[in-house]
């Protein structure tokens, strides 16, 4: 059996499966929430994903997204009808980028061996081709390769509801925040995979990228829950033109 091959069964297998990652402390886990979220509030907008490495999170957060929207377009124990802003979220259909330089870590001064200039190398392809084993392909797909900071042309104009930050390095994360912080709105979600690294220090990787965007766009972000090894969900607060104008 070829590698291919065992790839397209195991993904068939997470299809099947996708509704027990409720209780998953993982990534997966926390991507299921997510989209749970947006469905209980009818809160619409695209997903954003910074760090693609071979599409892993990518093809599970569409899974997820298809998981919801079928149980809200299909279910017959929903205790209310589909119409008004129920009708009005179902109508969007959101879009999954996809952010990468798939050249591997670039060279960085973090002083961790595991992140490496270089490390977690993956092709374009090999996320194209994950990302089609679910289904998630052109138009839902747009997949962006280079930097960040040299991207922002690539960023939608719709508002974007969830955001995962997976990248690690601050420079990375801080230009990752950069771009997406003017699709923030109230309630969007912002996953960051490894807030928790270089042992919580506020001054290093995405703990610090986040409170300097907070800092500057004056976005509050709200600790939800924590999963994994060292990550956090947020929920955003973005203050309206009027409060942002207040000493």
């Amino acid at each position: 059996m070829s590698a291919t091959t065992i790839e397209r069964l195991k993904f068939a297998y997470r299809r099947l499966r996708v509704g027990a990652n409720l209780h998953r402390n993982d990534a997966l886990g926390a991507l299921f929430r997510a989209w749970a979220y947006t469905h209980a509030t009818q809160l619409t907008g695209d997903y954003y994903e910074f760090g693609v490495y071979r599409g892993n999170s990518l093809a599970h957060a569409w899974l997820c997204y298809r998981h919801h929207r079928r149980h809200l377009e299909r279910s017959a124990r929903l205790p209310y009808r589909r119409q008004g802003t129920v009708s009005a979220f179902l109508a969007q259909r959101p879009r999954f980028y996809g952010f990468d330089t798939f050249a591997g870590m670039p060279a960085n001064l973090e002083g961790e061996d595991s992140l490496a200039g270089g490390s977690f190398l993956a092709s374009l392809a090999q996320a194209q081709a994950r990302c089609a084993a679910v289904g998630l392909k052109a138009p839902d797909l747009q997949l962006v390769q280079g930097l960040f900071a040299d991207n922002a042309a690539a960023i939608g104009h719709t508002h974007a509801a969830i955001v995962h930050v997976d990248c690690d390095l601050y420079s990375s994360a801080h230009d990752a925040l950069t771009l997406i912080a003017p699709r923030l709105v109230q309630g969007s979600v912002l996953l960051c995979d490894d807030y928790d690294l270089f042992r919580a220090d506020n001054r290093q990787g995405e703990r610090r990228a986040l409170q300097e965007c907070a800092d500057h766009v004056g976005i509050a972000f709200e600790p939800w829950f924590a999963y994994g090894a060292a990550s956090r969900a947020f929920l955003c607060h973005v203050p309206t033109p009027a409060s942002a104008a207040q000493p």
